[in-house]
């Protein structure tokens, strides 16, 4: 499953320092001069989107939003 899963493109099958390592070739390639900032920011997403369900998992019940009496964009100093 996971080597039909990488053939479609998918980044899930990938550990995470194989993700890196890979973004970190695309990277270079980029910066080379050869345009690969779609590719780029899929890595990212997915970076990004294993780092939220760490997160998650983490801190499976996060506290409740808090509001101040006159907003958050007021200063505090009344």
């Amino acid at each position: 499953m996971n080597s039909v899963a990488k053939a479609l493109g998918s980044l899930r099958p990938y550990s995470d320092d194989e993700l890196a390592l890979k973004r970190e070739a695309i990277r270079l390639r980029h910066i080379a001069g050869d345009d690969r900032y779609d590719e780029l920011r899929r890595y990212d997403a997915e970076m990004v989107r294993r780092a939220n369900e760490a997160y998650e998992r983490e801190h499976p019940n996060p506290p409740a939003t808090r509001h101040r009496e006159h907003g958050w964009y007021l200063p505090n100093d009344d």
